[in-house]
């Protein structure tokens, strides 16, 4: 993995090898491996994006702020890790206040840092009632920063029905750098050029 990394392959190719998490998940709930097995692939995925953020150039340009995070009871966070490295690839800000957040708390780290993107992750049926909730507080902030939401359940549910028509819902990394791409577009055509425009 050193050598496909240290080849210049981009950060969603190798993204795109990452999300063979969901496969590992499906054999975990389905006892073909165990936790230790999962735990391993999981630490080993989080050491590739730690290797590949050091390739991210961060050099200090006028950027928009994201904050991301998972909702409470979620703990699956490295598509966080993802997201935030392609953010920052993009000349965001990014915070990533990990896994398990309780709403307050997301609540009180918007209103202190004000970025324009709040960006939640959700893999779990269970936890859909909270991503309503995260969502209303999030969308009802009174300068209205954009909520976009990603995590394994958009492989497999609609949820568009627990957003707005505002909210973003995201399902693969693709996807997501085509958003970022069309940002950083209308952010150049806005600013007259101020901001770099990256095509990966």
């Amino acid at each position: 993995m050193g050598s496909y990394i240290e080849n210049g392959s981009s950060l969603v190719d190798t993204y795109r090898l990452i999300s063979t998490m969901y496969q590992i998940g499906q054999w975990w709930q389905e006892n073909k491996i165990s936790v230790a097995d999962e735990h391993l692939v999981t630490a080993t995925c989080d050491y590739i994006i730690a290797r590949l953020q050091f390739t991210v150039n961060k050099e200090k340009l006028p950027s928009k702020r994201a904050l991301l995070f998972c909702v409470e009871g979620e703990e699956h966070y490295i598509g966080l890790k993802m997201l935030a490295s392609l953010l920052e690839k993009y000349k965001w800000e990014v915070g990533n206040l990990g896994a398990n957040l309780p709403l307050p708390y997301d609540i009180n780290s918007i209103e202190k840092r004000r970025p324009e993107v709040v960006g939640i992750s959700i893999s779990q049926v269970h936890l859909l009632p909270s991503l309503k909730q995260y969502i209303n507080e999030i969308e009802s902030l009174t300068y209205s920063p954009t909520a976009l939401v990603g995590g394994r359940l958009l492989q497999h549910y609609d949820l568009t029905g627990y957003g707005s028509t505002q909210t973003v819902f995201i399902n693969e990394i693709e996807q997501f750098e085509q958003w970022l791409f069309e940002n950083a577009l209308r952010q150049s055509l806005v600013s007259g050029g101020k901001y770099d425009v990256i095509i990966a």
